[in-house]
């Protein structure tokens, strides 16, 4: 096996709410508004319950060969050329995926934080970070995230309790006036970004140590990253209302400038900038790890060390090469990133469990005696 790193149950479990939550710290409440508007907070609580579903179809697809990553999954399932075909396709969306995250961070800090930074050196520097975690190891990457995932838990608290003065229950009502056709696709929206991106972990339960909870804790942590992000789309409502959480695209960092308390707590965002920039660090070192040591077992590589360095270079390449500009992200890769995500997070595991059973089902036959 190329990666000789072992996870615990409670680090792959602080590593899956990282993932979930992400870069959708920020992004969610814009997103899912721009679908659902003011029954937004709806079609999220309605989507923590499908994105469950989800989790459940990737442990399934993981349980046919519990010792297999999905890449060696697909191989010994589908056969070297479907598998082959299959492998890359996931490659190609963590190559994309990676680079995308790397993306929103420079567009972020040269637009909220370091407006006069070049692109390229706020990228290289997050790249740096990359490097160095995936070369310390996977077991580093989830005691880290065990550290940091209090303190994450804790700056989101404190930006909610801070802004219940602020909340304005009018501004999430009347409740369904437009129909239910607005929050299904705001539903839609909830499966595709925070779960179907989940998929990513396909490639990391088989270096988790069997434990009898893990599916419990794998569960429950995508539970409460969703209800976290569930919180924070519903006080970017209640506090700004839908048409302003709609069109402010980091619309929880806008929020948590609102914050004044007796004009001493106040000008805490850089402690939400903080947040997101650890979850997105977390969750593109995943897809990027899972780059790496998926293209070692595809070409069947000794290992995946060797490769971080180049596929950080082409990484850094694509982060700058994938969008011309942030209008050019919103407008034309997001819409069609919905379907890339349902492909890789429900279609594809799907196939696999279909396969799988379709072939013992075959076996058991061919062994019945004429």
């Amino acid at each position: 096996m190329i990666e000789k790193g072992r996870l615990t149950v409670r680090q792959l479990a602080s590593l899956m709410f990282l993932c979930t939550i992400g870069e959708q710290i920020l992004v969610f409440p814009s997103m899912i508004t721009s679908y659902a508007h003011q029954d937004a907070w709806l079609s999220a609580l309605l989507g923590v319950a499908g994105g469950l579903g989800i989790l459940f179809i990737m442990l399934v697809a993981y349980k046919l060969h519990p010792r297999l990553n999905l890449i060696q999954n697909a191989l010994r399932t589908l056969g070297p050329w479907i598998g082959t075909l299959f492998g890359s396709f996931y490659l190609f969306y963590f190559l994309i995926s990676t680079s995308t995250f790397i993306r929103e961070i420079g567009d972020f800090m040269s637009t909220q934080i370091l407006p006069e930074s070049p692109l390229l050196i706020l990228h290289l520097v997050f790249m740096c970070a990359l490097v160095w975690g995936l070369l310390s190891g996977l077991e580093s990457i989830g005691k880290t995230a065990e550290v940091f995932l209090p303190l994450i838990v804790l700056f989101l608290l404190i930006l909610t309790v801070c802004l219940i003065p602020h909340v304005r229950l009018a501004n999430i009502q009347p409740v369904l006036a437009q129909g239910f056709l607005d929050p299904f696709k705001g539903f839609v929206a909830v499966l595709t970004y925070p779960y179907c991106e989940l998929c990513i972990f396909m490639m990391f339960f088989p270096y988790t140590k069997n434990e009898p909870h893990l599916k419990k804790d794998i569960l429950l942590a995508g539970m409460i990253g969703g209800l976290l992000l569930t919180l924070t789309l519903s006080m970017c409502l209640l506090v700004m209302g839908p048409w302003m959480t709609q069109h402010h695209w980091f619309a929880s960092f806008n929020l948590s400038q609102k914050i004044n308390i007796g004009n001493f707590m106040q000008r805490i965002e850089a402690f939400i900038a903080s947040v997101w920039i650890i979850a997105v660090f977390f969750k593109a070192a995943l897809f990027f790890y899972g780059f790496v040591l998926g293209l070692a077992h595809l070409f069947r590589l000794s290992s995946h060390r060797s490769l971080i360095l180049p596929g950080a270079m082409l990484i850094l390449a694509m982060s700058i090469l994938i969008s011309p500009n942030e209008n050019f992200y919103l407008k034309v890769v997001i819409p069609y990133w919905i379907d890339w995500d349902l492909t890789c997070g429900i279609a594809l595991p799907l196939l696999l469990i279909l396969v799988h059973h379709m072939k013992s089902r075959f076996k058991k036959y061919s062994k019945i005696p004429n």
